[in-house]
């Protein structure tokens, strides 16, 4: 097995998913894990990919290029050699933190320092700002020997100089207060059918 971890970025467009996953559907290779996003107009996605026969970075890129050419997509390949790459981190607790306020230069690049100096290490994160709001939110490994309420008093120290709320959750109480409930697609079209059948 080989294993990759595969970059793709071009002006967003629909279909680039589907152009993705099929390039690497036709190579034999199965997606282990996946992010993607939209961002001021431009799609990125990023993944883990596994092929049972070898294949090269150049082989991937390729046909990468070559399904999605009338995407002109800017593709980066990286090989995860013996399977997985040792973890450089320390392990710990997984926090979700949320912080919101006004937008100022700066802020991301001071928590993260912040979370850094503490050995918190950051997972997960999406921020944006809207107008002047800013909105963060992040997933971290807080090492076992720190304590969640250390980290909330350093962001809370850091948001009452910025004006912003920081708020701290264990990833549990996270899932379980906003884990949602699953829809089976069967049900939820003939409950559609129905109703319109019923006009």
């Amino acid at each position: 097995m080989s294993s990759y971890i595969i970059s793709v970025t071009a002006a967003d467009r629909v279909g680039i998913v589907y152009s993705v996953t099929g390039a690497l559907l036709d190579l034999g290779g199965n997606v282990l894990e996946l992010s993607q996003t939209v961002m001021r107009g431009y799609f990125t996605i990023i993944l883990e990919a596994e092929f049972a026969s070898p294949r090269t970075r150049e082989q991937i890129i390729e046909a990468v290029h070559e399904r999605g050419k009338r995407f002109d997509l800017q593709v980066q390949v990286t090989e995860v050699k013996d399977g997985r790459e040792p973890a450089q981190a320390a392990a710990g607790e997984r926090f979700i933190l949320t912080v919101l306020g006004d937008d100022s230069p700066g802020i991301v690049h001071s928590i993260a320092g912040s979370l850094a100096a503490h050995g918190a290490n950051i997972v997960d994160l999406h921020a944006r700002v809207d107008g002047q709001r800013f909105s963060l939110v992040m997933e971290a490994l807080i090492p076992h020997d720190l304590t969640p309420a250390a980290i909330r008093s350093e962001l809370e120290r850091y948001g009452r100089a910025h004006k912003l709320e920081a708020f701290v959750q264990h990833e549990d109480i996270f899932a379980a207060t906003t884990e949602p409930s699953p829809v089976r697609i069967a049900a939820a079209a003939r409950s559609q059918g129905e109703s319109l059948a019923s006009h």
